[in-house]
């Protein structure tokens, strides 16, 4: 049975790898990207290395689930033992789930830090609304009303 589909392990198996090898390329170009950066915050900086590290763990992980997905009809204990075959395709399912979990928690990760650089940026844009109030009052200044407050949610 498995020797029947060999290639189509084989084929299906190097297609995630191949996708994993493609991620970790992109994350490196993006984490240099990042390094070079000088305007980012220390909070920032550490965020997009501790997202490095999640997203290569991932990318390594989908490489790894490519190679035993390829290997599947080239094991001859697959075919000679159920129980065998049954723990190797468990323990597939199994590292399939803990790579959406990993995936799923660099999600969550990455919402968090947008929101909170979303704040930091409304809170920025509110103070410089304030003082350009202040400042136009403090002159007596008639300028034009200059809509600044757009808002994200807005749009």
């Amino acid at each position: 049975m498995f020797r029947e589909a060999a290639s189509t392990y084989l084929l299906f198996g190097s297609l995630v790898s191949s996708a994993g090898l493609a991620m970790i390329f992109w994350h490196v170009v993006q984490h240099r990207r990042y390094l070079e950066d000088d305007s980012l915050s220390s909070r920032d900086q550490r965020f997009y290395d501790q997202q490095y590290r999640r997203r290569m763990q991932t990318s390594a992980l989908t490489v790894t689930l490519g190679a035993l997905i390829g290997l599947l009809g080239y094991i001859p204990a697959l075919e000679a033992s159920p129980v065998f075959a049954t723990v190797y395709v468990m323990g597939l399912l199994l590292l399939s789930l803990w790579l959406i979990l990993l995936a799923l928690s660099d999600a969550l990760a990455s919402r968090v830090h947008s929101k909170r650089v979303f704040r930091r940026q409304k809170q920025l844009r509110d103070s410089l609304q304030e003082a350009l109030m202040e400042l136009r009052s403090a002159n007596d200044v008639s300028m034009p009303h200059l809509n600044c407050d757009h808002r994200m949610s807005d749009r």
